[in-house]
């Protein structure tokens, strides 16, 4: 058996690689593209600027763990948090990933230390898991679940219903239940390696992605546990923006990009002035029309704005009826990560949402199915398929009556379209409610955790008052000046207070089937990383190591 440290060295790595590389044609041919990329990003991007170690000199440094995204791209952005890190006094430690294709890119920014779960020895804890199993019958007995307070069972129910791209799983089928149980062992293994792991390098500070799924989960509920300094990395709205978020004990349900009451409360004691309004609306408007609204996921690709008359004519809408339009969230992605939610999951709260929709023909109902679909579905391993949501509703409903229209992932009108003819949006907490309410609709929430309850939605506290709202939607005025005002301050700090612009790097998404990244990095020695604007406002931030928020206030607005 080889000794768990001799896998870690740079050594066993690369004697596995040639190995393989030797008896292996298909990994050699993978290698071959995976080498010619890299060598491109580092001759034609300026991939060699990552070389530099920022770390102040003269100090001893403090410990990061890195929890590594899997999908390679990621690992060249997430090389920018690494430089961050080191600029505030870190040395990183990554967390999976050791294949070859990562190491590359690993040593390029200098990180010595890689380690894997199965680094450890653990084998979990299969008594537990078996006295759990029985009693695993609902959704809520999953949820509830935790394992030395680690929420092992929503990360394995989040896992599950991710990996098989479905809307809902049937914990009587013993299929489902065979996963769910290999799932919770996973899991609870993972829990007990991540403790064995911060024994070992004691982290001062933590940073993870996509924090909802096993291999993931389990870092970030213990990291927040202990009391760790615990950080979260998204892609921005648009190219080249990031977005961090600090978690503690009291936050860890919110959303990332949502504000923290703190940035909140700055927001308002700012003097508004009309034109951050008017500078917000044409930002909008820009990135939808060149198609970078989100373009990470390819959201508006190949997509058109059309006028309100357009795109009427195109839904079939009569120009006598109001018109509400429902924003599903994609029903396997993301579930179960954010705030509190009115039903059980997406999939009930778009069931009884369009059954309600169904039965007040007193508006004009258009259900928006996600465009993400198109790209994240190519990306899968598992290839394009129906969208779940299209999935339940010919299965639910069959025939949707005529005053309810759908418009598929792959339809070529903008959702801004939509907004030019909306009078009411309808969503759980997607963020076309705080692009809505710019417009002055009146937008439904049915969960926490995002821009409820900052003034400017219709939320509510029950399943029941929920369904009310929907029952009379059309009985609700559109938002006064003040209600604009509120959801221009909030989208004012999510979309321009709370991003990082970048400078040091640039990256940008492909309009191609996948979304593909291109990335390009400017700073090429040690003294043009120091002095980036970027680099220093995100490595002053975790420095900090209190604000939740990175906030970038409008020039000559203090915040107090």
């Amino acid at each position: 058996m080889i000794p768990p440290a001799l896998k870690r060295t740079s050594a066993f790595y690369t004697f596995t690689h040639w190995r393989h590389l030797l008896f292996d044609p298909e990994y050699r041919a993978k290698d071959r593209k995976a080498l010619a990329d890299f060598r491109r990003f580092c001759n034609e991007s300026g991939g060699l600027g990552l070389r530099h170690n920022l770390l102040p000199r003269g100090c001893k440094p403090k410990t990061a763990l890195v929890v590594s995204h899997p999908y390679l791209p990621w690992t060249v952005i997430e090389s920018v948090m690494i430089k961050g890190l080191q600029m505030a006094g870190y040395e990183a430690v990554v967390l999976r990933h050791r294949r070859y294709n990562f190491m590359r890119y690993r040593r390029l920014t200098g990180n010595k230390t890689v380690f894997e779960y199965s680094d450890f020895d653990s084998q979990g804890d299969p008594e537990w898991v078996k006295q759990q199993a029985g009693q695993l019958n609902t959704i809520h007995d999953w949820m509830n679940l935790e394992y030395e307070g680690v929420h092992v069972g929503r990360f394995t129910l989040a896992s599950a219903i991710r990996g098989r791209r479905v809307r809902q799983l049937d914990f009587g089928s013993p299929a489902v239940q065979l996963e769910l149980r290999k799932g919770l062992e996973q899991s609870v293994q993972s829990a007990i390696r991540v403790r064995e792991l911060f024994n070992k390098i004691k982290p001062d500070c933590v940073l993870v992605m996509d924090r909802g799924y096993t291999g993931v989960g389990e870092v970030f509920d213990s990291a927040i546990n202990l009391g760790i300094d615990t950080i979260t990395w998204e892609m921005g709205y648009r190219s080249n923006r990031l977005v961090v978020k600090r978690y503690h004990a009291g936050n860890e349900r919110e959303q990332p990009l949502s504000t923290s009451a703190e940035s909140w409360r700055q927001l308002r004691s700012v003097p508004w002035k009309p034109e951050y309004g008017r500078k917000l609306r044409e930002e909008l408007f820009q990135c939808y029309e060149t198609q970078d609204w989100f373009s990470l996921v390819g959201t508006q690709f190949d997509k058109q704005i059309l006028s309100q008359q357009m795109t009427r004519q195109r839904l079939g809408l009569s120009c006598d009826k109001q018109v509400a339009v429902i924003f599903p969230h994609i029903l396997w992605d993301g579930s179960f990560f954010f705030g509190e939610d009115l039903f059980d999951d997406y999939t009930q709260w778009l069931i009884e949402t369009i059954r309600s929709a169904s039965a007040n023909s007193r508006l004009q109902w258009v259900v928006r199915l996600h465009p993400s679909h198109v790209v994240k579905e190519r990306l899968s391993s598992k290839g394009e398929s129906k969208p779940a949501e299209l999935a339940v509703i010919e299965k639910v409903f069959g025939t949707l009556p005529p005053h309810v229209k759908l418009l598929l992932p792959e339809n070529e009108l903008s959702t801004y379209s939509l907004f030019q003819i909306a009078d009411y949006v309808v969503t759980v907490r997607g963020t076309v409610g705080i692009e809505s309410a710019l417009f002055g609709i009146p937008v439904v929430t049915a969960g926490t955790g995002r821009y409820d309850r900052r003034g400017f939605t219709l939320d509510s506290s029950t399943r029941q008052e929920y369904l009310e709202k929907l029952a009379a939607l059309e009985t609700y005025p559109r938002l006064s000046a003040e209600q604009v005002e509120l959801a221009e301050r909030y989208a004012y700090g999510v979309f321009f207070c709370r991003p990082l612009e970048l400078s040091s790097v640039s990256f940008e998404f492909e309009r191609d089937a996948t979304a593909t990244p291109k990335i390009k990095v400017h700073c090429q020695t040690r003294d043009q990383w120091l002095a980036s604007p970027d680099m220093r406002r995100l490595s002053d931030w975790i420095a900090d190591g209190k604000a939740e928020d990175m906030l970038i206030l409008p020039p000559g607005v203090s915040g107090s």
